[in-house]
């Protein structure tokens, strides 16, 4: 029992990973530092499907960031 549940649960986060069209598009990106920047920065969200500017609390940002909403959606969207 215990076998099928593992088997499961891999070929649920292989499949998760294989859907997407380019693994960074799985990149969370975030703010860092203690800055109080608001910094923009063009992001793909996953829930969604979707390129977006979105501002981010910090110094920088963590994570995949884009420099335009067409290299975005070139890279990402499905």
């Amino acid at each position: 029992m215990h076998i099928f549940l593992f088997t499961c649960l891999i070929c649920s986060a292989l499949g998760y990973v294989l859907a997407l069209k380019d693994p960074i598009c799985d990149d969370e990106v975030y703010g860092v530092g203690a800055c109080n920047a608001l910094i923009e920065r063009i992001s793909y969200r996953i829930r969604g499907n979707q390129c977006a500017s979105r501002h981010f609390a910090g110094c920088d940002t963590v994570g995949t960031v884009f420099k335009s909403i067409k290299e975005c959606e070139d890279t990402c969207k499905e």
